[in-house]
């Protein structure tokens, strides 16, 4: 849930055939057969290859899953069954994960830790898409809703797994973007398959959440499923954690400094520099591994973030700036710098991974970082 994705290009290749294709079809004729499709599908079986990176981490996955479409709930919204498992995963504790929600609940297992994660159907809409749950449930969304929240541009034809596709760009809509559960989107493009007119392929290029890649690589339709394929009961000795409760853990919570000191197992750094004027604000704790410092005054704002989980990764800089590699208390350093934006520098040190981001300069956020004590 505490995700964010970075920048990347993704970009794959695929045999362009608008040379000698047909005309092709306006934006709103590919969107009435879209809803003609998603009006005749009961259920999908598909197989679904996901390649994503964030700060935290980067990866692909490839995961089965099953979605049976269920009546639509009373404010209108899609509801489905769904299941999927993780058949492969460039993290290998996530093989063999699974996710089943019967429609009104969901579990979220992972063998690995013996673990399952379990909530409401609207709080797996809250996952984030590098997980398996979110990813499963981003194309639920896509298929079950079709594009009525997006504009489409239809820019040409290409092949995605053997098959004839329509390459649209997409844009949310600002009033209904959120209900795609694609907040934040800055662009993406999507592969409709023109026999099917079911959507193969979503590329999302965001700046809050990222870049990644859904693909379908087999897809069938109606092929009749049990309801009993969407019920699940927790192996025995299983931990059992609520979604709420997990969510609570990894929202930011106002602390002092010593309640922050408090709560995570390292020493936490103070400035002993700082630029004129500026002064700290505020204490966040998230979880049991992040503290954020926030200071603000003099003109300019900056966050300090320690951390001995996984945070402050490689992330690819805003078009326009200039990164620099760095040492910084003897460690190599990222300095991020953007004219009008401030800067982002970015270490490890001990084990654990600090940044410092805001409004101030690159010489004065390294001096922040060679101060700290």
């Amino acid at each position: 849930m505490r995700r964010t994705f970075g920048l990347i290009s993704l970009i794959i290749s695929s045999l362009l055939l608008g040379a000698c294709a047909a005309k092709l079809p306006a934006a709103d004729e590919i969107v009435a057969k879209m809803e003609a499709a998603r009006a005749s599908t009961q259920d999908v079986h598909a197989t679904v290859g996901i390649a994503f990176t964030s700060p935290d981490t980067t990866g692909t996955m490839v995961i089965e899953g099953w979605m049976q479409k269920l009546p639509d709930a009373a404010d209108g919204r899609p509801q489905a069954r769904v299941r999927a498992e993780v058949r492969e995963a460039s993290q290998a504790d996530m093989v063999g994960t699974l996710l089943v929600s019967d429609g009104a609940q969901f579990w979220l297992y992972n063998p690995a830790k013996n673990t399952v994660v379990t909530g409401t159907a609207a709080e797996l809409r809250q996952q984030a898409p590098t997980s398996p749950a979110g990813a499963t449930q981003m194309l639920q969304d896509v298929v079950q809703k079709g594009l009525d929240a997006v504009d489409l541009k239809v820019i040409g034809e290409e092949q995605v797994a053997g098959k004839n596709t329509w390459k649209v760009t997409v844009t949310p809509k600002p009033e209904t973007s959120s209900k795609l559960n694609l907040a934040g989107m800055i662009a993406g493009t999507m592969w409709i398959d023109e026999g099917m007119a079911l959507p193969l392929k979503l590329n999302v290029d965001a700046s809050d959440f990222g870049s990644g890649t859904v693909e379908v690589r087999t897809i069938e339709l109606n092929v009749g499923m049990s309801a009993d394929l969407f019920s699940y009961t927790p192996p025995a000795g299983a931990k059992i954690v609520q979604a709420a409760d997990l969510a609570a853990q990894m929202l930011p919570k106002a602390a002092t400094l010593d309640e922050a000191r408090s709560s995570v197992s390292f020493t936490l750094r103070e400035p002993g520099y700082l630029p004129a004027g500026m002064a700290m604000v505020e204490v966040r704790v998230v979880g049991t591994d992040t503290v954020i410092l926030n200071y603000n005054g003099g003109g300019s704002s900056m966050s300090l973030v320690q951390s001995n989980g996984d945070v402050g990764g490689d992330r690819t800089p805003p078009a326009g700036s200039n990164t620099q590699q760095v040492t910084v208390r003897g460690q190599p350093a990222t300095l991020i710098t953007s004219e009008g934006q401030g800067s982002l520098l970015r270490w490890e040190e001990g084990g654990i991974r600090t940044v410092i981001a805001g409004t101030l300069s690159g010489n004065e956020a390294v001096k922040v970082a060679e101060g700290l004590r």
